[in-house]
């Protein structure tokens, strides 16, 4: 039988003990009809994997102990991806690709040339912990509310380095762009890019403006190609 994979809190294990509860105890018990003595993985999004054996099944929760801890994954930066609203459910993609890549937090942003204006992040969370549990990872990556442009310029200013992907941007590529810090921010625009006072709205809040070539990528696409770019240059991508 397939060992599934179940994501936790920190809080949530004590003393060799993990406790599983809401919509992973739903899919665990009513889903996956797990019963004790069953075999689990469950990781609390701080690189380890813990294999566990369930113990006892309640109403609302689970109890699991744990055999065997393993670290499988270690980052050394923090990046959150900003990313522009899309038409017809393609920030779906986007958000299982940063989580397959490792992208920690996926912030959804309105702007002018916004052609969505509708996010559900009940959607968002079950796209990336199924994408988490499809590819392995230890880690969840964080899916926030959508929030607005003016929200978008107040909290970049908290990351040590912003990039920016412009459509009309030729010279500054990432390859010659110094990214500094461990807390690291991306941000790509709707399908309609960026008016250009946001453009420069976000620089004068320290972002710097980068190119991704000569083609016009679809949004989608450079929100992927750019935290793929960034994790790489990063060293994030390799084995340590």
């Amino acid at each position: 039988m397939e060992i599934r994979r179940f994501f936790v809190s920190e809080n949530d294990i004590k003393d060799g003990i993990i406790t599983v509860s809401g919509d992973e105890f739903l899919h665990m018990t009513k889903v996956l009809r797990y019963k004790v003595g069953y075999k689990a993985f469950v990781c609390c999004n701080d690189g380890y994997e813990h294999d566990c054996t369930i113990t006892e099944i309640n109403k609302n929760f689970a109890l699991l102990k744990v055999n065997e801890s393993r670290l499988v994954d270690k980052k050394n930066i923090k990046l959150t991806l900003f990313a522009g609203i899309l038409k017809n459910n393609k920030l779906d993609f986007v958000i299982q690709k940063g989580v397959e890549l490792g992208v920690d937090k996926v912030v959804p942003f309105l702007s002018a040339y916004s052609a969505e204006t509708k996010f559900s992040k009940e959607r968002a969370d079950k796209i990336a912990i199924d994408a988490a549990k499809q590819c392995g990872t230890a880690y969840l990556t964080e899916v926030s509310e959508m929030i607005s442009f003016e929200n978008l310029t107040d909290k970049i200013e908290d990351f040590d380095t912003v990039l920016l992907a412009y459509e009309n941007e030729t010279n500054n590529s990432l390859k010659n762009t110094k990214i500094e810090g461990k807390n690291i921010a991306v941000i790509v625009g709707p399908e309609g890019g960026f008016k250009v006072e946001e453009m420069r709205k976000i620089q004068s809040c320290g972002a710097k403006i980068i190119t991704l070539g000569k083609r016009i990528l679809r949004a989608e696409t450079a929100s992927i190609v750019l935290s793929t770019l960034v994790l790489d240059k990063l060293g994030e991508l390799d084995y340590e």
